[in-house]
Formats: structure tokens, C-alpha cells, sequence
């Protein structure tokens, strides 16, 4: 069987290893190198990086259309395998793959079709959630199920740690699934259940409301970790909360403003008041400085003990 497999971050590349040392990889797709940091210096997709470390063919079109088109269609490649690529197939695309085309998305469709599963699984405080591999169709993530994988969630989890737990999840799933594929037993069934859609985390969506309650708080910077990273201001300047230990569920004494930081708790973080209950934060980055975890921080910035955030 002779695959093209399309995909981009860090996520996708346990899949593309294990699909490699299991089939004929003809073929990489991924996106150009792009600017990155203050230098802005070119750097190559970490599907680019593995596709190289592997010795695989890789093509990086800006568009496909044309001339790519031709190029993708050289290598006679009879399946489409994509996970996190970036960009949408047309239908001209599509076409030219007989043995079909495939999707690889960490959530249990129809849940959480679009670009954010992992952030809103952990934003909606769900006990689990699932990775579904898909027939590719026109429609975002609206293709037949071909096969699932529950992904069991404690509450602790933030994006960056559970992306690396599905990804190293979906490329045993991936192996199971595109053998089935291969021995003409693989069998798909339409998407039922509640639709839902996700967006793209936003960096203006990032500040925390105190007033909110713990559980939600909680959720928001879990999920906004590593990238936009959840925010307040403290003296004046934007401050970054980016850990918290697990919930207490300790009620907030009703004469405590929302926001206030009550004390620094010995082994676990600092306490902050919210709407109902107490949130205990344990990393910490003020704007434009290093991440550190709530001691240093502290002896550093002392006067945030009484302060109120916001």
C-alpha cells in the first residue's frame, strides 16, 4: 500500500514513524518552513524534520493546485493519510487516491469537528475524550468513522502534555487501522451524536476573570498552555499564570475580592481567590521575562501576596 502522508506539527510525526516502518511512505506533504521568533529565521515543520531524518520524499506547496497537483499524482500513491496538515483538499485532489482518502482527528466526532480539539476537551472539563480516524471529505471533518480510541482525562492534563499523549496514542491506532485498510476488512459507519465546532484559541481571549468560577478557570489555563498562555496583570504589567495544581475545591470566604492572592501554600502554589472557590496556581511568567515555578517567582516578586489580580 502505497501512502501519501500529509501533516505538519509534532503531533502527527509518532504516526508518520509507525506508518513508515509498516508500509511504503511514496510521499511527505507538508507546509514551507516559516518564520519563527525575533530572528525570524526559516525554520522546517516537525514533519519536515522526521520526513528527512527517514529519507522520504517531502513537497511543501503553498498551494495545492497546478503544477503540484501533477507532481502529488507522479508518485502513484493509492491512499491519503492526514493528521494536522493545515490546509483543505479539493476535490480534484481528492480523486487521486482509489484505495481512499483518510483523516486522523483527536476528538470523538461529530464532537469538536475544527482546529482545536485538544484545547476545547480540556476548556469543557470533559472525564475523556476520543482520537477518531475518518474518511476525508469536503465538508470540515464531517466523513464516516473508520476507527476510535478513548483518551481518558484526570483534569490535570494542559495541551502541550495531552497532544503528546494522543499523538503517541494515534500512531498505534493509525498501524491497527490502515492494516485493516490493506486486508480489504476496514469497515466505516456515518458520524451520529451532537454536532460541535471549535475555533482557534485567541490571544485576546486569554485573560482570566476572576469572578469566573475555579473549575472554569482552572480548564482555561490548562488548555491555554503552552500557546496563548493565560493571563491578568499584576502591578501594571501582563502576568502569564501557566501551571495550577489540582483542584481543592475549597469555597472562597465571601469577604475575599475575586482575584486576590491569600497566601503562598508550602509545596503547592499560590492560593487565588475566584468566583466560589480557591484556585492554587504553580508556574507563573511575567511579560517579557523567563517561567517560574511559584517560589522563585515569589522571592522575586513578593508584593503579589495580598495583591488582586485583574
Amino acid at each position: 500500500m502505497r501512502i501519501l502522508f500529509a501533516g505538519t506539527p509534532e503531533i502527527a510525526v509518532p504516526t508518520l514513524k509507525a506508518l513508515n516502518e509498516k508500509f511504503e511512505i511514496e510521499l511527505v506533504l507538508t507546509n514551507p518552513d516559516a518564520r519563527q521568533g525575533r530572528s525570524k529565521k526559516l525554520v522546517a515543520s516537525a514533519i519536515k524534520s522526521a520526513a528527512l531524518e527517514l529519507n522520504l520524499a517531502c513537497l511543501q506547496p503553498e498551494r495545492l493546485r497546478g503544477d503540484v497537483l501533477k507532481e502529488v499524482a507522479s508518485y502513484n500513491c493509492d491512499v491519503l493519510v492526514c493528521f494536522a496538515y493545515g490546509k483543505i483538499f479539493g476535490p480534484r485532489f481528492l480523486s487521486m487516491f482509489e484505495r481512499g482518502c483518510y483523516n486522523i482527528h483527536p476528538s470523538r466526532l461529530p464532537q469538536f469537528r475544527g482546529s482545536s480539539p485538544i484545547q476545547y476537551a480540556i476548556l469543557k472539563g470533559l472525564e475523556s475524550t476520543a482520537i477518531t480516524i475518518q474518511k476525508l471529505s469536503i465538508g470540515v471533518d464531517e466523513g464516516d468513522i473508520c476507527s476510535t480510541k478513548e483518551v481518558e482525562l484526570n483534569g490535570t492534563e494542559n495541551t502541550f502534555n495531552l497532544t503528546e499523549k494522543v499523538a503517541n496514542l494515534a500512531a498505534p491506532l493509525a498501524v491497527e487501522t490502515f492494516n485493516k485498510l490493506e486486508e480489504g476488512l476496514l469497515i466505516s459507519s456515518p458520524q451520529t451524536g451532537d454536532v460541535s465546532y471549535t475555533e482557534m484559541l485567541s490571544k485576546d481571549e486569554s485573560s482570566l476573570n476572576f469572578n469566573e468560577n475555579a473549575k472554569s478557570l482552572h480548564s482555561k489555563i490548562r488548555a491555554y498552555y503552552p500557546w496563548p498562555k493565560a493571563s491578568t496583570l499584576f502591578d501594571g504589567k501582563v502576568l502569564f499564570i501557566t501551571g495550577v495544581a489540582p483542584l481543592t475545591h475549597e469555597r472562597r470566604d465571601e469577604s475575599i475580592k475575586p482575584g486576590t492572592v491569600i497566601e503562598k501554600r508550602k509545596k503547592q502554589g499560590l492560593v487565588i481567590a475566584c468566583g466560589d472557590e480557591l484556585v492554587i496556581v504553580d508556574t507563573l511568567q511575567l511579560t517579557g521575562k523567563k517561567e517560574m515555578d511559584f517560589n522563585s517567582f515569589y522571592n522575586g516578586n513578593s508584593k503579589i501576596l495580598g495583591s488582586i489580580l485583574g
